[in-house]
């Protein structure tokens, strides 16, 4: 077995499905565990390292241009003001989506020589000269839930992108397609979510050589640190190696296909790390077994509205 841990990047455990299986449970309270653990990856909320792991461009190319995410997203009004309700891959959209909308929010970026590109239906990514000044953004998982007029822009050029803003609010609002969205039942598109003013960090080399993953923010990680990057498998492999992304697998899966097959790896003699999102990290060998004293792990008592 390789001495370079597998590593399973987990979402945060107040999102793991209840009720913990006790295998799992029993692995995880006889791990080292590190509970004072920031960003496991240390990854920028780079529009243009999400950019470059598309896979369509190169560096040169991402260097070349400012870049935004420009994420689809739905607000909705209440009592007390607006919530943002979803963005991105939570919205059901398709390539007619894309076709509708693009053309006339592409119209209004035409005098400022930005360009909107949809990568996919939920992946959109703004271009701009590199010289162009934007403020600072909130990233959505900030926002989400809350009311987005608490988190407007800040800093040089926040009141020009408010009026741009303001705009692109307004054409969507109008936009034939979210009429037809509503007549199906389809939440509409009533805002664009801008953040991921963040340059490409510096090619370094990566300790690990493989990234597999579904999230082109990984993946363009990757590729500046001299790493492999490839699609997540939909299930655990029989030969691991590198770092599993799982923060985007179906709840309903991650135990029967991931974490319990992990753990007949780790039985096995493959040492690995799961880090949770949030924290902690814990560190998994076949030998703490025989740490028989441990009590199981108790995931947290926090329930969202995920778990529901």
């Amino acid at each position: 077995m390789s001495a370079t841990p597998v590593q399973l990047l987990l979402p945060p455990l107040r999102h793991w499905p209840r009720p913990l299986p006790q295998r799992i449970a029993q692995a995880l309270g006889r791990a080292d565990r590190v509970d004072a653990f920031g960003d496991a990856l240390d990854v920028p909320a780079s529009a243009a390292l999400s950019r470059l792991g598309e896979g369509d461009l190169d560096i040169d190319q991402i260097r070349a241009y400012r870049w935004l995410r420009a994420e689809p997203a739905w607000i909705r009004p209440d009592i007390n003001g607006a919530r943002l309700y979803a963005v991105g891959a939570m919205l059901p959209m398709d390539a007619n989506d894309v076709t509708s909308f693009v053309p006339e929010l592409q119209a209004l970026f035409d005098d400022a020589s930005y360009q909107l590109q949809a990568v996919t239906p939920h992946r959109w990514y703004l271009r701009m000269p590199r010289d162009v000044v934007v403020p600072r953004f909130a990233t959505p998982a900030t926002v989400l839930g809350a009311d987005p007029f608490d988190h407007i822009p800040e800093g040089e050029g926040a009141r020009d992108w408010r009026v741009l803003d303001n705009e692109v609010q307004i054409t969507l609002h109008q936009h034939l397609r979210n009429l037809e969205r509503q007549q199906r039942g389809l939440p509409p598109i009533n805002a664009l979510w801008w953040w991921g003013d963040s340059e490409l960090p510096d090619p370094m080399q990566g300790l690990i050589p493989t990234i597999h993953s579904d999230d082109p923010l990984l993946h363009g990680l990757a590729l500046t640190a001299n790493m492999q990057p490839t699609a997540l498998p939909i299930h655990w492999p029989d030969h691991a190696e590198g770092l599993y992304d799982l923060q985007g697998v179906a709840r309903d899966n991650i135990y029967e296909r991931w974490l319990e097959p992990a753990l007949d790896s780790m039985e096995k003699g493959m040492a690995m790390q799961w880090i949770c999102e949030e924290g902690p990290v814990f560190d998994m060998r076949n030998t703490q077994r025989w740490r028989l004293w441990r009590g199981s792990f108790q995931l947290p008592d926090i329930i969202t509205d995920m778990q529901e």
